[in-house]
């Protein structure tokens, strides 16, 4: 019983989290990607990156001319896959990875429900790894089946009779209506267990709660409160919850550009992205998750003496960049995992953990003097580091640059480092660090401007970066500042091919495939609107992106130019960090006008 060749559009998935790891599972009830026991571990399910090799878990019904569709169980990550003909249900698929207060346990899990609503046949396939992969595949009556590899283990809990067939575990089961049954999926088990031992009602019990009680810290009230708290609970499962370091997405791979290079590995923690996704979630309420980040990110830096630009978030993680042998997303290769990129001076890392500090303490966080003097080594670094060329925001694999974005964020994070001295009682050194701010300041508009009068990306070239849409948005000018102004327009004369939509830059990068629209630059651009008191224009904007949402309102890193398709790692932290600061300003806007 093979599963469909044709790969599922990256929009038509659902995606599982509970604060360890995620699994994709599309809406033909099919998981795709999966890596246990956490985010940064080897895939077990694989096949939306290798449709023929790849690993997967599908529950589907025969008739295959069902519609089905995708949704959230409100307020929780609890997904629901739901096939009906033009009148009825006829089946749904409940999923969920259980959240686990065992906090020192690798708990992986996934708890799959079947419910019909009339007589239905079901096609099973359970076949976790790559094929090449697979080692054994051993039925245990009446508890279920064991798929085996060198190193690791799949168990499937279930009472249904399936068949093994040459490595494969399939089979069609015939249901009445009403009826239901639990199907669990455990990593590296000893043992086989029948499915009543997995306590999938008490888990789903358990994980519905956390949720629920989780969501009900936000401050929020405001308009488009769902998709709000759809990105919320996005945001707060892709934290990895021993160190709260937070992966930028779940996946690795899903490509750029249709049958490009530009396939990265996301399963990690950056600092700027963390630090983006911690101003966000304090002003909403959420400091807990902002502290724990700050205290375990000071540590790493206090141990190694510096800021890397990527983290592994366990000890499974592999940094170091190297290449699989699967054929990739629509056969868009390579697929990689590691990357490269943690090797590289990135010094608006530096200077995000500093500016999102400040948030923190500005919005009821609370830090020991302890940690705040070790905040000072970071600045320390960052005074040393600021005059470097970088590999900016972007991570551009080629000769370091001194990038305009890069400088500019650096001089917001040292004002931000001297009102953390003022507020330390230490006037000197807040002192220093202001004129060292002042210093930066000046050679921006002295290197950082071109002939034309616009922020140039970097001093070497007359590139321009959509990555200066945000200099207005931290304070480093005002939007109406007449070389701002220059830039705005050259980025959208240059970098828009579609309304509200945007390429990142105009450098030749070096990439095999095109770079497509980089959704948080168009929430950039339409916070710049909202600045600009244009607020019809922002509506338009923040419609258009809204439209963009699939059946479960996630977003991935990028949008392609034209079809609209989802590419890129899904779902992507930034987009949908991105999503709520604009809506929070919008709604303050709109609120200011009344």
């Amino acid at each position: 019983m093979p599963i469909d060749l044709d790969y599922p559009r990256i929009e038509d998935h659902g995606v599982l989290l509970n604060n360890r790891t995620a699994a994709l599972v599309s809406n033909q009830g099919e998981v795709d990607f999966g890596c246990f026991p956490n985010f940064d571990s080897p895939m077990v399910f694989s096949s939306i990156l290798d449709r023929k090799r790849g690993g997967h878990f599908s529950i589907r019904p025969v008739n295959r001319k069902l519609e089905s569709r995708q949704f959230y169980e409100p307020d929780t990550n609890i997904l629901f896959t739901l096939f009906s003909d033009r009148k009825n249900r006829v089946l749904s698929i409940m999923d969920f990875l259980p959240m686990s207060f065992e906090h020192a346990v690798y708990f992986s899990e996934i708890h799959r429900r079947i419910e019909t609503y009339e007589d239905v046949s079901i096609e099973i396939d359970f076949n976790p790894f790559t094929v090449e992969s697979r080692k054994s595949v051993e039925k245990v009556d009446g508890k279920g089946y064991i798929v085996r590899t060198d190193n690791s283990s799949q168990f499937l809990s279930t009472d249904i009779d399936l068949s093994v067939n040459d490595g494969t575990v399939t089979g069609t089961v015939t249901l009445p209506a009403t009826e239901v049954r639990w199907l669990v999926t455990a990593h590296n088990l000893k043992k086989a267990y029948p499915p009543e031992v997995f306590a999938s009602e008490d888990r789903l019990w358990q994980t519905r709660k956390f949720w629920k009680e989780w969501l009900m810290k936000s401050k929020y009230q405001g308009i488009f409160y769902d998709v709000v708290n759809r990105s919320l609970l996005t945001l707060k499962g892709l934290f990895f919850d021993p160190n709260n370091f937070m992966v930028a997405s779940p996946t690795t791979s899903l490509p750029e550009s249709i049958g490009g290079e530009r396939n990265w590995d996301y399963r990690f923690m950056w600092v700027r992205d963390t630090a983006y996704v911690i101003e966000g979630l304090v002003q909403l309420g959420y400091t807990e998750e902002a502290t724990r980040f700050f205290l375990s990110i000071i540590d790493r830096f206090e141990k190694d003496g510096k800021l890397s630009s990527i983290y592994e978030v366990s000890e499974d993680s592999i940094t170091n960049e190297s290449t699989l042998d699967l054929a990739g997303y629509m056969n868009s290769s390579p697929v990689r995992v590691g990357n490269g990129a943690k090797d590289q001076l990135q010094i608006d890392q530096y200077a995000s953990l500093i500016v999102s500090l400040r948030m923190l303490l500005e919005n009821s966080g609370f830090l020991s003097v302890h940690t705040l003097e070790k905040v000072f080594l970071v600045g320390d670094e960052l005074i040393k580091i600021w005059r470097e060329p970088d590999s900016s925001i972007w991570e551009i694999r080629g000769p370091k640059r001194n990038y305009v974005y890069s400088k500019a964020l650096a001089w917001k994070a040292l004002n931000d480092l001297s009102w953390l001295y003022s507020r330390m009682d230490d006037e000197g050194s807040a002192l220093s660090v202001k004129n060292e701010a002042r210093l930066l300041r000046e050679e921006i508009y002295g290197k950082g401007v071109s002939g034309k009068g616009y922020f140039k990306q970097s001093y070497e070239t007359d590139d321009v970066d959509s990555s200066l849409l945000r200099l207005p948005l931290f304070g480093f000018c005002s939007v109406d500042d007449s070389v701002y102004r220059n830039t705005l327009n050259e980025v959208e004369e240059r970098l828009m091919p579609e309304r509200f939509l945007f390429k990142r830059y105009t450098l030749d990068d070096g990439l095999r495939g095109e770079d497509n629209a980089f959704l948080m630059v168009s929430f950039w651009y339409i916070r710049n609107l909202i600045q600009r008191g244009m607020l019809q224009q922002a509506h338009d904007g923040l419609m258009m992106i809204l439209n963009l949402l699939n059946d479960v309102s996630l977003l991935p890193e990028e949008i392609e130019f034209g079809t609209h398709r989802y590419l890129g790692n899904y779902p992507q932290a930034f987009s949908h960090l991105s999503l709520i600061a604009t809506i929070v300003e919008y709604n303050r806007a709109v609120k200011g006008q009344k």
